[in-house]
């Protein structure tokens, strides 16, 4: 019996959001990508469908799934370096 393709091994799969990058909509004006859910594609027989027609596994997992997730919160990452680093010459200075 093959085994079942699962979305979060195909080379499309956004895991942050739980979306196909395969499958999804440009905006004209913003050139902003809003991708379609991985249910729906998966739900969609035109789309992927139950049998994953559109699969590819994913061989770089170890990449992608970082990428999209520094993405999506690097506005939060920069602040946080920027004022640890501020705290640290702050109280070093003060402990001299």
């Amino acid at each position: 019996m093959p085994t079942k393709k699962i979305c979060k091994d195909c080379r499309h799969f956004i895991g942050d959001n739980i979306e196909c990058r395969k499958f999804g909509d440009t905006n004209i004006i913003t050139g902003k990508v809003t991708y379609d859910s991985a249910r729906s594609a998966r739900q969609d027989v035109k789309k992927c469908g139950e049998d994953a027609i559109h699969f590819e596994e994913n061989h770089f997992k170890i990449i992608t799934v970082p990428y999209y997730f520094f993405k999506n919160n690097l506005l939060l990452f920069l602040p946080t370096g920027f004022f640890s680093f501020y705290f640290y010459l702050l109280f070093s200075s003060l402990h001299k």
